[in-house]
């Protein structure tokens, strides 16, 4: 419905063409402008409309042309924009008296039969607003509703578990692509799967798995991905590996829908920085499904994220924070090889959107020998990486290897640290690293987001509400600062939380 005007700006400020129908053809689409005050004709426009699609010719686009009536919002002053001389002609358009009388022209509608119409319309409206107006307020329990659908709720899935390691290597000798922002060797021991190829794994596991699920994005299919996470999936899946156009919000929006209609996405972004474009649907839309219908969403979108290859302020960018805040999110960070499978399983099981964070730093850098068989982790657990008594020292993703070599450099010197690797940032396991500040006194949170913000604010806070009277010293945060990421490697290191920071942080706070 085209009315000419957006809130307050007309059209002819907004777009170049001459009506909007005009960008149908670009896009391959039928379209066609039709009098929107004229019921007949817009009742012919849909008929063809229908006609076509039923011929298997795909959509159409209808513009409906109408005057401007009344503001965007009531009261809200807009239709002030709109000159008296123009508004009259809308007004005098307007279709429901302009068809009446038309009725009444042709012989159609009698005078006496148009007034009992218009009496009984105003019954039903006064109706509508007395029962709206008489109507309980809804309990207060509504407001805390569950943000998350159960398992079982979304869990369409009838398979039997596929055996494991369907997949080839991704490292056969073919060309790597996007090598320059991963880095890392394709030398393995035997047995040994990649960060990558755990990825991989669990993409082709359930895709074997549940054949109502799809995967989505750029350069995902005949390309094999930009990172070749997705490498002959769709030669076996032709129709369920979809390439999607450079419109993040469109393919997280069709993904929605799909998750509406009983199936599960798997979207890639190709760079997580590039979610931006895809926000709205994941924060206003998404994320707020199940509060608002109680109906599932199994969505998840996959974000190769981190920094420290010298990709720059446009591709190293570490957004999991942003998502933390939205109710209704999940959001997963894995570390190693084995949680990059077992939890990208359980993230696609979910029957809520799922924001899985890939440390692309990691994709190669990472290798170990996954157990056999069915491997699914649990989305909210994290582990202990590494048991100390002195500190403790809580990250995820990159930050997690981060602490453990930090650990490392401070048992050499006496000091014996706990590492905590959260691998969930929502749900957030509080149980474990309570426990682990209860037993050590100390806390240092490393991530590789920028510090104000950043989820490490999230968990200092949680640390000192539930054990503020077991800390011996300030909960500290190593973080990255608040910069944009550099293009040069040497000064992109210079910001990043090093192991050497991070000792430095573990001494001052254990000599506190």
């Amino acid at each position: 419905e085209n009315n000419r005007y957006a809130f307050s700006t007309p059209a002819h400020l907004q777009y170049a063409a001459k009506q909007l129908s005009d960008r149908g053809p670009g896009y391959g689409v039928a379209a066609e402008t039709v009098d929107g005050n004229d019921p007949d004709a817009v009742a012919a426009a849909f008929e063809r409309a229908v006609a076509r699609a039923r011929r298997g010719e795909g959509p159409t686009l209808l513009e409906a042309m109408l005057g401007r009536m009344r503001g965007h919002a009531e009261g809200d002053g807009s239709l002030k924009v709109v000159p008296p001389a123009e508004l009259a002609g809308y007004l005098a358009a307007d279709p429901v008296p302009a068809y009446a009388h038309r009725l009444e022209a042709e012989g159609v509608l009698s005078a006496e039969h148009r007034r009992a119409i218009d009496a009984r319309v105003r019954e039903l409206v006064e109706e509508s607003i007395q029962r709206g107006l008489d109507a309980r307020p809804p309990v207060v329990e509504t407001a805390t509703r569950p943000i998350f659908a159960e398992r079982e709720i979304g869990d369409r899935l009838v398979l039997e578990s596929p055996k494991a390691n369907l997949s080839t290597s991704l490292d056969d000798g073919a060309p790597t692509a996007m090598a320059a922002f991963t880095g890392g060797t394709t030398e393995k021991q035997a047995g040994e799967v990649t960060f990558l190829e755990g990825i991989h794994q669990a993409l082709s596991e359930e895709m074997e798995r549940n054949p109502d699920l799809i995967l989505m994005g750029q350069d995902i299919a005949a390309f094999e991905g930009a990172f070749r996470v997705t490498r002959g999936l769709a030669a076996r899946y032709p129709q369920r590996v979809l390439d999607t156009p450079i419109a993040e919000s469109g393919t997280i929006g069709v993904a929605i829908g799909a998750g509406l209609l009983g199936y599960s996405t798997v979207v890639e972004m190709q760079f997580a920085d590039f979610v931006s474009c895809g926000f709205n649907q994941l924060v206003n839309v998404a994320a707020k499904l199940y509060y608002r219908f109680e109906r599932p969403c199994p969505i998840v979108i996959r974000l190769p994220s981190s920094g420290g290859v010298g990709a720059g302020p446009f591709h190293s960018q570490n957004p999991e924070g942003w998502f933390t805040h939205v109710a209704g999110l999940k959001v997963v960070c894995p570390a190693t090889a084995r949680d990059a499978k077992a939890l990208m399983k359980a993230a696609i099981r979910d029957p809520n959107p799922v924001i899985f964070c890939e440390p692309k730093y990691l994709y190669r850098r990472i290798k170990e020998v996954l157990p056999e068989g069915n491997l699914v982790g649990e989305l909210g657990k994290a582990r202990v990486a590494r048991v100390g008594s002195r500190l403790t020292l809580i990250g995820y993703g990159v930050s997690t290897w981060t602490c453990l070599e930090a650990a490392e450099q401070l048992a050499q010197q006496g000091v014996e640290a706990e590492v905590i690797d959260l691998r969930t940032l929502v749900p957030y396991d509080a149980a474990t690293v309570t426990a682990s500040i209860r037993k050590t006194g100390r806390a240092i949170v490393v991530h590789e987001a920028q510090l104000t913000g950043g989820f490490g604010a999230e968990v200092a806070a949680q640390i000192a509400d539930a054990a503020f009277s077991w800390l011996d010293a300030p909960v500290r945060r190593v973080t990255y600062p608040d910069f944009p990421s550099p293009y040069s490697k040497v000064l992109e290191q210079v910001l990043l939380p090093t192991q050497e920071k991070v000792v430095a942080a573990a001494l001052e706070l254990v000599a506190y």
